[in-house]
């Protein structure tokens, strides 16, 4: 989801604008309707034709960061195997499918390898995806920097390991892209995609970061809809015949071509792409990888067939792209869930970290289904013993201000004749290109909607027994909302301080590295609604007033100290003498250039006798 509007884009004298619809019938507004070229034509930037050759696979100029017609390098980060001192990552580089198997050779700057060779994942046109398992063995008491190449040949690219007995230090950001909505002026304004990307890279090159967890909207792809492939199935009117109307091989080939050249863009230009060259990554997934608001749907819009074979194409380019595997491979290679690809991976001795998979499986109703719930805490169950944190990426924050007014507001409004939400942005309809409430989808995307506090309240006394029996710190870290901020369950007797306190389980908000901030009138509607709740008896939750000041010194806007509208990422290191993390959300300067650091304190658990 995105916040539900843009600078510059809310009336509070004339609310929402009526419905309009385009000559076709159908509604203006949602990803389809905003400026952009329609994709699949000739000449579109976003057609496999506009960036490779068509006849050899090779990339045209403006894709092309080596010479040799490779794309990538690009580092993932798999899982540190604890017996064997040995971190394990995968290198996926793109060829033309005429090209030998790439291989892969490091150097720890005592000796080369022996080449790992590689695996090919699949083949679109004349380009083949592979995927090259690289490890690497830790040393004891220092980390390292790992140099390595592809086919021995083109640059030197580097990448840094911890020791065995050495903190381990990770990143987290969300949203690197804009939303279709967004003028060139209000990106001008901010300084463009790069400040804190920069910033970030700066940080890695004075002290390395081991890995980026990438929190979801790696890339921005609604503009999916603008095709005209779309239109006739959305002229229907009846809703379950529009449901039942087959996905044709036509809207096949687009969504092949649009997802393979999209991703190819997004992730082998640009700050991102030089940022995987050298900070492996860990993805999750969330709406803008597959399109706004997937999974949050009516049950006609989501389980119709052309809501169902796209977002297969879409998942089928996150496993090959941020995954670095296929549909076959992908258990194989560590992910799991019922349906989705959920993962645990071990930073080190001491930290895991969590990324479920809140999409593949998510309808209204459910974000996850039980039997991944049973699978993500029995692997949780069997962690080592020498683990003191767990570290949960969940797309959308877990803690957050209630939005249940909206969403109430949002129930009604063919009661109330779509009168006005003052805080919806007057540019863009009420009703979305299917017909529904424009913000429905953003509303229920929320852990904090009616709809899921359910399932929300489970998942977190689960953890809390993980938390209680093993001694393990539960922290939740989420992107998405386009803001920064930091909350936490506690219990609700204030005489248990955090340190003991199994119930303590801070949420870092962090979001977005690149798209825009929303503005103040949305940040205050949501400061007003950041209140204690109850999550059950013995648990509270609420966020921090973490902002008394902004980046410039000032009292922040409207005095939201909760909250900050401003871009940014985070940072966490494990402090190895108190056991604790030491996390930074580090929020993007007025002056455009760098980030102030906000610490936020994540304590080690020592709950002794606490019940």
């Amino acid at each position: 989801m995105d916040f539900p509007v843009g600078k510059g884009q809310f009336d509070e004298t004339n609310g929402v604008r009526p419905t309009e619809y385009d000559e076709s019938g159908i509604p203006r507004g949602g990803p389809a309707n905003y400026p952009g070229m329609h994709i699949g034509q000739a000449g579109d930037a976003d057609s496999y034709e506009g960036n490779f050759d068509a006849a050899t696979g090779e990339p045209l100029a403006h894709m092309r960061r080596r010479q040799d017609g490779i794309l990538g390098p690009a580092l993932m980060f798999v899982d540190t195997d604890l017996p064997t001192a040995t971190w394990r990552g995968s290198v996926l580089v793109l060829v033309p499918r005429s090209y030998p198997p790439p291989t892969v050779v490091l150097n720890d700057g005592r000796t080369a390898s022996t080449p790992f060779t590689s695996v090919l994942l699949d083949v679109y046109k004349q380009t083949a995806f592979y995927r090259i398992d690289i490890s690497v063995r830790l040393e004891v008491s220092g980390e390292k920097r790992v140099e390595y190449r592809v086919n021995n040949t083109g640059p030197t690219y580097a990448f840094y390991v911890p020791g065995q007995t050495t903190p381990w230090r990770f990143a987290f950001w969300s949203c690197n892209g804009w939303s279709l909505s967004v003028s060139d002026k209000e990106k001008a304004a901010l300084g463009g995609d790069n400040v804190v990307w920069d910033d970030l890279l700066s940080k890695h090159e004075r002290v390395p970061f081991h890995v980026q967890v990438c929190g979801g909207d790696q890339l921005y792809s609604d503009k999916i809809w603008q095709s005209p492939v779309w239109k006739p199935w959305l002229k229907i009117k009846d809703k379950y015949v529009r449901r039942d109307s087959p996905f044709t091989h036509e809207m096949a080939a687009i969504a092949d071509d649009f997802y393979f050249t999209h991703y190819a863009k997004c992730f082998f230009l640009g700050r991102f792409g030089d940022s995987m060259t050298t900070i492996p990554i860990s993805t999750i997934i969330d709406d803008h990888d597959v399109w706004d608001g997937i999974g949050s749907y009516p049950d006609y819009l989501q389980f119709s067939q052309v809501f169902v074979q796209l977002k297969e194409y879409a998942f089928k380019y996150w496993r090959l792209y941020q995954a670095h595997t296929n549909q076959q491979l992908a258990r194989q290679h560590g992910y799991f869930g019922k349906n989705g690809y959920s993962w645990l991976k071990q930073f080190g001795p001491y930290t895991a970290a969590l990324g479920p998979d809140t999409r593949y499986e998510r309808c209204l109703n459910r974000i996850i289904e039980p039997q991944t719930y049973d699978m993500i805490f029995d692997r949780l169950s069997r962690l080592p013993s020498s683990v003191r944190h767990v570290v949960v990426f969940l797309g959308v924050p877990i803690v957050y201000p209630r939005l249940t007014y909206i969403e109430k507001a949002l129930s009604g409004i063919k009661s109330i004749g779509l009168t006005k939400l003052s805080f919806i942005a007057k540019q863009r309809a009420i009703v979305n290109i299917w017909g529904e409430p424009e913000l429905s989808d953003d509303m229920n995307d929320h852990w904090t909607s009616e709809v899921h506090l359910d399932e929300r309240k489970e998942f977190v006394l689960r953890l809390q027994e993980v938390a209680r029996r093993q001694n393990i710190r539960v922290t939740f870290v989420g992107g998405d909302v386009h803001c920064c901020g930091a909350g936490r369950f506690a219990s609700s007797n204030p005489a248990i301080p955090p340190e003991r306190d199994f119930r303590f389980m801070p949420q870092i908000v962090s979001s977005a590295i690149m798209n825009i901030p929303p503005p103040n009138l949305v940040i205050r509607a949501v400061h007003t609604s950041a209140k204690t709740y109850d999550l059950d008896k013995h648990t509270d939750e609420s966020m921090y007033k973490l902002f008394e000041k902004d980046v410039n010194g000032k009292s922040p806007p409207n005095n939201n100290t909760k909250l900050l509208a401003r871009r940014n990422f985070s940072s966490y290191v494990e402090d190895l003498e108190s056991g604790g993390l030491i996390v930074n959300i580090h929020v993007q300067n007025e002056s455009n250039h760098g980030t102030k650091p906000y610490p936020v304190n994540v304590p080690a658990l020592n709950a002794g006798n606490v019940v």
